[in-house]
């Protein structure tokens, strides 16, 4: 994630940026309230991600506060709990000591998205569970991104009605939305100087030139009845890029070629005896049909491996197994178990080809080139009679 960054110029830059803006903010205040955070520095961004951490935490408390000895199902239970929740959320109340770290992660994630986009979403993505991004996940993002938030933005136009797209998928689109976008990306420049208003940072160590500021809205104060969180309302995309579907669930830079259709091999045609070769050469003879009979067998080998199967573990040779355990899971009889199972409960070819580029590929970092995984791609067409 921060290979284009000075690692420690970074880290040392934003504990001095937190630093600086909690002494200013504490001489002045015992804590600090949600609206406090959200104008807690010029830098919306910054605030924004404060606000993040706090709902993860918020969140978190919530599921704590669940006990096995009551029924937290009950619509009523339901309701009163969010009521609650929502209470608390809007009684945000912050001492430095739990701040300032936060303001530390907060100020480092910005200076990423602004410097890197790809980076930072890149790494948000390969972050999820079960290695999929789902349609809530991109919303949350859409709430508290504001420095290239066409990103996500084109990403929920992307996956329009679907509940969860493959970590490769979603990194495919907010890289092809960048590349679109390029000339909209936040200002870098502008911002250095909104930090150095707070504390001096060297553009030189940290910083690679793009273009243009963006307007930034703070949210308002929170309804009667409403949480905190739900303030944070996502901001419209000037001139939303639609992103091209890509070819679905295709495995990158692998050739599937067709496969033809079993045809039993013809008969093979009586061999010559010795006194009808050619200046009657018995051993030349005996190396035209050994040559001949091996060509056959090929043939026939070929055409077999061809052939539907009703099983994909079932036609997977011992020696094969091993080779996928090691070569593919990492020697883990379980993943590879699990990664078979789920692929014979494909309900199509095309759904377990995207199961294999994009999930199994992403988690277990396979080179979609090489030959085991066309091997194993091989079986999986047999299956579904591909």
């Amino acid at each position: 994630m921060l290979h284009k960054f000075n690692v420690s110029a970074l880290n040392d830059y934003s504990q001095q940026f937190a630093h600086k803006v909690c002494d200013d903010f504490f001489a002045h205040n015992s804590v600090a309230s949600g609206q406090h955070i959200l104008n807690l520095t010029a830098i919306p961004q910054v605030n924004l991600f404060i606000i993040s951490s706090l709902y993860d935490k918020w969140k978190a408390d919530a599921e704590a506060f669940k006990s096995p000895f009551f029924d937290f199902e009950s619509s009523e239970v339901k309701e009163a709990l969010k009521q609650f929740m929502n209470v608390v959320s809007r009684k945000i109340s912050v001492k430095r000591e739990q701040l300032e770290p936060v303001l530390v992660e907060a100020t480092k994630d910005t200076l990423v998205l602004l410097i890197d986009p790809n980076s930072y979403f890149n790494e948000i993505f390969r972050n999820q569970p079960n290695f999929t991004v789902t349609a809530d996940t991109i919303q949350q993002l859409r709430k508290y991104i504001r420095f290239n938030k066409f990103v996500p933005q084109s990403i929920a136009e992307a996956m329009a009605d679907r509940a969860f797209v493959y970590v490769n998928q979603a990194i495919e689109w907010s890289e092809q939305a960048i590349a679109q976008r390029t000339a909209e990306l936040d200002s870098i420049d502008q911002w250095v100087a909104v930090f150095s208003e707070k504390a001096a940072l060297d553009a030189s160590s940290l910083l690679k030139k793009t273009n243009r500021p963006e307007s930034i809205v703070i949210p308002g104060e929170p309804q009667a009845d409403q949480s905190f969180f739900d303030t944070l309302v996502e901001e419209p995309v000037a001139n939303p890029v639609k992103l091209s579907e890509p070819e679905p669930l295709r495995p990158v830079d692998v050739y599937v070629p067709p496969v033809p259709a079993f045809t039993p091999p013809a008969a093979p045609p009586m061999p010559p005896t010795l006194h009808e070769t050619v200046g009657g050469n018995g051993n030349a003879a005996k190396e035209s049909l050994n040559e001949r009979f091996r060509t056959e067998q090929a043939s026939i080998s070929s055409n077999y491996q061809k052939q539907p199967i009703a099983s994909i573990s079932q036609n997977i040779p011992l020696h094969q197994k091993f080779m996928f355990i090691h070569q593919l899971f990492g020697g883990s009889n379980s993943a590879y178990e699990n990664a078979i199972t789920e692929l014979e409960q494909a309900p199509d070819f095309q759904t377990a080809r995207g199961l294999i580029t994009y999930k199994f590929a992403s988690q277990h970092l396979w080179d979609m080139t090489g030959d085991t995984v066309g091997e194993l791609l091989e079986i999986v067409k047999r299956r579904f009679g591909q």
